[in-house]
């Protein structure tokens, strides 16, 4: 197979809802010789951050000295972004070769789940473990897709657990209360082992304590055991790491968003409780230099001034105003914006209104972990904006690509990870 028609395979196999089960799962990787078991692991979850979590923690190991994979979704240009080993995405070729290799045991277990058989998820899940037990990886980063109890990453054993915080999204699948979604998200909690949360919520506090207290697991929550200290949300952001363990002070973080400190310091309680060796050096120098695709990234399109943000949901977007304050004070941005059918747009786009000069609405076609027909139409987005943004100017963009073409400044970019997505493919010289 190519690239393109290993692609094509793994289309075949998107899910309808409501067909959430480990069983598949399970079947599928008994069948594998079970490769989640190889590796020593981080399972990161969480409503907001877990990818850049996800990718702080695999540079911190990274700078340390260790070969350590990366397991994110979903991708922004490639599908072969989502597994990588030392941040760098597998070839092409390896990723087609696993899949062709896999392809016995998924035709196994289709045939015993003929009504519900294993998704375009779970596929992409069973191949990051094999890459990484062929790699023999010393560390792999595991972020969880979607909640936790039945998401299909949640066959690991892993080292540490991390719930970066807790949020609305995803209702239909998880439940309609920041309580019903957090008691979804802790199930990644495992006996024995370590859970490092950032969530702060009273009611989801005692939810993540009492499920921790009841398997055994080590907690390790931020505001109670580990902190952040003398912020300075500039660029770089700088802020002071404290724990009763230790402090590293002045911390310099390349990520632009006060909210990114927080992140960081929910990667350095999870390495510190991973049990492997890793200096205060490699530390600064993994958040120092840490950059992340589509999270508060600049650009510049011809003369334009341009800002790429993947943030998709309302908790996201309240860090992304808030970021915007920090580091854009008094600027109101030409903004470009989508959103998928199943997110609360009304509440993101209050959030972003005051940093809104002029609102360029769109929607695109895009492969993703659910086909194609997932984002918001044109004119119901349209709807949305006049009565939620009334007065506001307008503009429907039809095409991404001659808008980009000759882009307003300065620009903000966001509301989905897919259209950041097809702006990073439009920069690396395609047409979308």
């Amino acid at each position: 197979m190519t690239l393109s028609e290993a692609e094509a395979y793994l289309a075949r196999y998107f899910s309808s809802r409501g067909t959430y089960t480990l069983e598949r799962m399970r079947e599928l990787l008994t069948e594998l010789n079970h490769p989640e078991l190889a590796v020593p692991v981080i399972h990161v979850g969480g409503t907001a951050g877990k990818g850049s979590t996800s990718y702080m923690i695999a540079s911190m190991f990274e700078h340390a000295g260790y070969r350590v994979g990366l397991y994110t979704s979903p991708h922004l240009v490639s599908i072969t972004e989502r597994i990588m080993i030392n941040r760098t995405a597998i070839a092409d070729g390896e990723f087609v070769r696993i899949l062709e290799a896999m392809k016995p045991a998924i035709d196994r277990a289709t045939r015993k789940y003929p009504d519900t058989p294993p998704t375009y998820f779970e596929l992409l899940t069973a191949m990051a473990f094999v890459y990484f037990a062929r790699e023999k990886l010393n560390v792999a980063i595991i972020e969880v897709g979607i909640g936790g109890k039945l998401d299909a990453t949640n066959v690991v054993n892993p080292k540490v657990s991390v719930i970066t915080n807790v949020g609305l999204d995803h209702t239909e699948i998880l439940g309609n209360t920041i309580e019903e979604i957090a008691r979804d998200k802790r199930e990644i909690i495992k006996p024995g082992r370590s859970v490092v949360s950032g969530v702060t919520q009273p009611t989801v506090v005692k939810l993540i304590i009492e499920k921790a207290t009841y398997v055994g697991a080590s907690l390790f929550l931020v505001g109670r055991d580990f902190s952040v200290h003398n912020l300075i949300p500039r660029s770089p952001i700088v802020f002071d790491y404290v724990s009763p363990d230790t402090t590293i002070p002045k911390l310099k973080l390349s990520l632009l968003g006060r909210h990114q400190a927080v992140n960081a310091a929910l990667a350095i309680g999870a390495v510190a409780k991973s049990g492997f060796t890793v200096s205060d050096d490699a530390i600064r120098t993994a958040l120092a230099s840490s950059s992340y695709p589509g999270r508060l990234e600049r650009a510049t399109i011809g003369n334009s001034s341009v800002l790429i943000d993947g943030a998709h949901n309302p908790m996201k977007t309240e860090a992304l105003g808030q970021a915007l304050i920090d580091h854009f004070p008094r600027t109101r941005f030409e903004t470009l914006f989508a959103v998928k059918r199943d997110k609360n747009a009304p509440a993101m786009i209050r959030t972003l209104a005051p940093h809104v000069a002029h609102w360029y609405l769109t929607t695109l076609e895009r492969q993703t972990d659910w086909g194609k027909g997932v984002m918001l139409p044109l004119n119901k987005l349209m709807s949305i904006v006049r009565k939620t943004d009334p007065g506001k100017p307008i503009t429907a963009v039809s095409n991404i690509s001659d808008f980009l073409a000759s882009a307003p400044s300065p620009l903000l970019i966001t509301g989905s990870l897919y259209l950041v997505g097809a702006v990073e493919e439009w920069l690396s010289g395609s047409r979308i």
